[in-house]
């Protein structure tokens, strides 16, 4: 076990999923170490937590943060925290970053790939369908990252193109790495720890309930260098996914639609105001020719 991983779990207990103070105390005080070792007036003394926070952090009960660890080295869970050097450089410019993430399977290149974020609604279309798995597939083939939430409908379906790209696909959670979401992923969630991997800031036993998806979407697309919308009403979640994009300065594509659907309405919408419209995997992969090419297989594409 590293040394730092149970007080960072420690942290991330107390201040829970998107907090933007974790990373901000540890930074102010040298380490999570330090955080645990001072005082209630220390940290309110820093102007980093309100009163309220700090006394939270008053509690210095590790029985908790030892069960996790206890529970990952038994059941094969990976743990990468802020510290460690695999973790993900774009999640390090965040304002929120989390600084802890369970994971199943192995962790990809995130620094030196192209990352894509794909997804879109539940309610899929077949043309949907088809264009996200073709580009998800394109984007596999051409060796980048396909990144999603392993939801139903169209993140899971780019998934499967990844997957069948040959190439290496991420799922976040919005639950512990321990329960399968939707419940009838339970195969691909098995097939994505075996071409990628599944990751997630939230500890272990946490249930998949509606405000943990939101917070999720922030690490969708910041692990990414750009998000692609595939298919989704105004209100669907892929949408929050691409505000979250927008906000953490990511580059943002969708796939345009009939104007008479519904499922294209925030596609269009968005493309209205700027995002690039893609068919095919070119269409984003050629932005990042630049810093990316050499690791770019464009014959993939031919």
């Amino acid at each position: 076990m590293k040394s730092q991983n149970l007080y960072w779990i420690w942290l991330a207990d107390i201040l829970g999923a998107g907090s933007a103070h974790a990373v901000e105390l540890a930074e102010i005080f040298g380490s999570p170490f330090e955080v645990y070792n001072a005082t209630e007036e220390e940290i309110v003394r820093s102007g980093c937590v309100s009163e309220t926070i700090a006394q939270r952090l008053s509690n210095k009960d590790l029985s908790r943060a030892y069960s996790i660890i206890d529970f990952c080295v038994k059941s094969n869970v990976g743990i990468l925290t802020y510290s460690d050097e695999f973790y993900p450089s774009r999640l390090k410019t965040l304002k929120d970053p989390p600084c802890v993430l369970y994971y199943k399977g192995t962790i990809p290149d995130f620094n030196n790939r192209v990352c894509i974020a794909v997804v879109g609604t539940r309610k899929m279309s077949e043309y949907g369908k088809r264009s996200a798995f073709k580009i998800a597939y394109e984007l596999a083939s051409a060796e980048s990252i396909v990144v999603s939430g392993m939801a139903l409908g169209i993140d899971s379906v780019a998934a499967c193109g990844a997957i069948c790209g040959k190439g290496k696909t991420v799922a976040v959670l919005g639950c512990g790495i321990d329960i399968v979401y939707p419940p009838e992923h339970g195969r691909l969630m098995n097939i994505i720890e075996e071409n990628g991997v599944v990751i997630t800031e939230f500890a272990p036993g946490t249930r998949p309930i509606g405000t943990n998806f939101p917070i999720r979407n922030r690490i969708i697309s910041g692990l990414c260098q750009g998000t692609l919308i595939v298919e989704a009403d105004e209100h669907s979640g892929a949408m929050i996914t691409a505000r979250c994009a927008l906000t953490q300065g990511r580059d943002i594509y969708a796939l345009p639609g009939n104007i008479d659907e519904g499922n294209a309405f925030g596609t269009n919408r968005l493309i209205r105001d700027g995002a690039s419209a893609v068919t095919e995997a070119r269409d984003i992969l050629e932005n990042y020719n630049l810093l990316y090419g050499k690791n770019i297989n464009y014959l993939s594409l031919t």
